[in-house]
């Protein structure tokens, strides 16, 4: 979000470009899956995230960009959410459970807390213990 706040504040005028590009393939990725269930959707998610990096024109950027433009092409600012409640619901559970890069993930628990889908969102699994980890003791009971 930095960037793209610094780029808008020089005036750079590929940013429009960039953002009407991420919002098309949005709408085309979202209506092609359309139907789908949350699992297919957070797979697909994981291949779909390359092309923001293209896009956008870093990783970094584009990482940072896809989350914010995939819920800004299902939200309007006059109208809300308007028909598309449950389908950014399911994209916000997708992202949780997708293999996208943490970076990407922790840009899409933003979006989610900026956009106020935080309650309707299950949180990931916890990730079992790394065998680095030394094995807890259980304590032995004394009667």
């Amino acid at each position: 979000m930095q960037e793209l706040l610094e780029r808008l504040g020089r005036g750079d005028t590929q940013i429009m470009a960039m953002c009407q590009e991420a919002n098309r393939l949005w709408i085309d990725f979202l209506e092609e899956l359309r139907g789908a269930d949350t699992g297919t959707l957070s797979a697909r998610l994981g291949f779909f995230e390359p092309q923001f990096t293209r896009i956008f024109g870093s990783q970094k950027f584009g990482q940072n960009m896809m989350p914010w433009t995939g819920f800004a092409a299902l939200y309007d600012t006059h109208d809300d959410w308007r028909a598309h409640l449950e389908r950014a619901k399911q994209l916000a559970e997708a992202f949780s459970r997708s293999n996208c890069s943490g970076e990407v993930k922790s840009e899409a628990r933003s979006c989610v807390i900026s956009y106020e889908l935080e309650r309707y969102v299950q949180a990931a699994p916890a990730l079992p213990p790394t065998m680095d980890a030394p094995p807890q003791q259980q304590k032995k009971r004394r009667w």
